[in-house]
């Protein structure tokens, strides 16, 4: 029967979305999917430390709240003692890549260390390369959504706790898995005041079944209890954030009508890029550039 609850759940949302508000969050019912104890202090561990110039680059692993496993981590920390305004950075999942992994953007934060910005890089879901495949099913899809989204929420309370950061100046940048995730974030939790969503699909249903025919036993039941979760049922209730998206016009993964779907759905402040050459990867320096200067501008950084 949950799937018959999700369907609910999504018929509630939808009949809010159209009056959502720049302080308005989705229902509580959403809302209530992803509580967790936030007053319990994540309990760090430090496992290795790196030094980029004066960079400190600590390898660290803090527990899930939703099942006590722990969750590896990068945290980028520049030298002095603030203020630094924080970024989470969430990764893509590309199993031939080796940057699919919480070291993709990990170049990028130490580059943006030495303009004051703290770094959190969390592991996934999709850290592994076989997860799409080994490591998920339809049945589990659902469950892990749910923690995966709090493990984020968590992920930003051990960036914040960071000596010298400032809540005030949270941003967030999400490739592919990352950007759909942070774009239920952003509905859910109002600490991040710019989101960088990248190469993301408006809907899990849209990735999550490749492979599957329509006609398969339990699809049906599937797409209604993944509905509510879909990353457009979120953005709308993203404000008072900024909400940058960029996409690729060569991206097999994003056409065009899910780009206009994604990006009308979000409240604004909001801004779309798209870049013609560019497939999925989103690797080439024009949109790195884009993101940096929106981050810099965005947390008041000194460029």
């Amino acid at each position: 029967m949950r799937w018959l609850v999700a369907l609910c759940l999504l018929c509630l949302l939808l009949s809010s979305t159209a009056f959502a508000q720049d302080d308005e969050l989705p229902p509580e019912e959403l809302v209530a999917l992803f509580e967790y104890d936030q007053a319990l202090a994540p309990a760090i561990q430090v496992k290795a430390t790196e030094q980029r110039g004066e960079v400190t680059v600590q390898d660290i692993t803090y527990p899930s709240p939703v099942d006590g496993q722990p969750i590896a981590a990068y945290m980028v920390t520049p030298p002095g003692d603030g203020p630094f305004a924080g970024v989470l950075y969430v990764h893509w999942y590309e199993p031939e890549s080796a940057l699919s992994n919480r070291s993709q953007f990990l170049d990028e934060a130490v580059m943006l260390a030495g303009e004051g910005v703290a770094s959190l890089l969390p592991e996934t879901l999709w850290e592994e390369t076989d997860w799409y495949t080994q490591g998920r099913s339809l049945d589990t899809d659902y469950d892990e959504t749910v923690k995966q989204v709090i493990d984020l929420r968590r992920a930003l309370d051990v960036l914040i706790a960071q000596p010298g950061v400032d809540a005030a100046r949270i941003g967030y940048v999400g490739h592919d898995f990352g950007a759909m995730y942070g774009a239920i974030l952003a509905g859910v939790d109002r600490r991040a005041v710019a989101y960088d969503l990248i190469a993301g699909t408006s809907d899990f249903n849209n990735w999550m079944l490749f492979g599957v025919a329509p006609d398969s036993p339990g699809v049906d039941d599937y797409k209604a209890q993944m509905a509510p979760l879909a990353p457009t049922q979120y953005i709308p209730f993203a404000a008072p954030a900024f909400v940058l998206f960029q996409f690729g016009g060569k991206d097999f993964y994003t056409p065009a009508e899910v780009i206009d779907e994604f990006f009308s759905a979000s409240s604004g402040p909001k801004l779309r890029r798209l870049y013609p050459d560019q497939e999925h990867a989103m690797d080439h320096r024009f949109v790195q550039e884009d993101r940096l200067n929106f981050l810099r501008e965005q947390l008041g950084l000194s460029g």
